[in-house]
């Protein structure tokens, strides 16, 4: 079946944190998930606003259905990350507990997704094996998450440039811009009505979208249905990712050049849809037409 792997070293380390006191009794919840703290560290609980960092493997019978694999945690926002009934047990879930939850594998795939199929009983078991690293700020940690995705994307940037040889300026955000052709002198600031031609790019040359429709045709992303012309925006308003505003305003009016864009500048870790895979630096060859 597929997703499911025999139980791995971070299981076996999990279902050694649930031995410490198996004699922990179960609380019943109305939903009829079933939680207990078998190692209780007595640290606080996550308030408001806080973010639980998690090592956690779901197990069924000896396979596991699910495991972080990660030695430093993921993070869960016990609020707003997991359905109500989940909620209310890792709400009762401190920092350093070792904890399970128990719900029926009918239950566990309607949560999660999980094809169980028909051959398979939906009233047996899965346990979730939970150990509560830490509990930290939320916005802090996205904060921290996002400073160390900027890190990386500098490095692949700056790595990129080196191998084509092509020398950048930096903002002081940390968007590299190279002008390829001066324009009048005059540049656009926050509230400008900007038109922009533009070609995005990807580092391994994939053209994604375009202003252009010679370039559209090139790249076989030809839309007869779409009008290729300058794009107009707000500067500094919403509607465009954080590396226009940043970049746009490094290129005078008649001005061409390269924006090299950060990833927590353009879609972050979610992506956009099959077009750009999440963390993924942005190359826009863009022109400032008219503001």
């Amino acid at each position: 079946m597929r997703n499911i792997k025999k139980v791995g070293l971070l299981a076996v380390i999990l279902m050694g944190f649930a031995a410490c006191n198996q004699e922990a009794e179960f609380v019943q919840l109305d939903s009829g998930l079933r939680y207990r703290i078998v190692d209780n560290a007595e640290g606080d609980k996550a308030a408001d606003g806080e973010v639980m960092k998690l090592i956690m493997t779901h197990q069924w019978k000896d396979s596991v259905l699910y495991s972080n694999l990660d030695p430093v945690g993921n993070y869960l926002n016990p609020r707003t990350s997991v359905p109500p009934n989940l909620s209310e047990a890792f709400l009762a879930f401190g920092e350093g507990d070792s904890c399970q939850i128990e719900m029926s594998l009918g239950d566990y795939a309607e949560i999660t997704n999980f094809p169980i199929g028909e051959t398979l009983d939906s009233n047996e078991t899965v346990v979730w094996n939970v150990r509560v690293l830490e509990i930290e700020n939320e916005g802090t940690v996205l904060e921290n998450i996002r400073a160390e995705q900027l890190e990386i994307d500098k490095t692949v940037i700056e790595a990129y440039l080196a191998e084509e040889g092509i020398e950048a300026e930096q903002t002081e955000e940390g968007l590299y811009y190279v002008i390829e052709r001066k324009g009048n002198g005059a540049y656009p600031e926050e509230g400008s009505n900007v038109k922009v031609n533009y070609t995005l790019r990807t580092l391994d040359g994939r053209v994604i979208d375009t202003s252009f429709e010679d370039i559209a045709k090139q790249n076989n992303l030809y839309n007869e249905q779409r009008t290729y012309e300058p794009l107009g925006f707000t500067l500094g308003g919403g509607g465009i990712i954080q590396g226009w505003n940043i970049g746009i305003p490094q290129v005078d009016k008649g001005g061409k050049g390269t924006l090299y864009i950060p990833s927590v500048y353009g879609y972050g870790n979610r992506g956009f849809g099959n077009l750009i895979a999440p963390n993924t630096v942005l190359i826009f060859d863009v022109e400032v037409v008219n503001f």
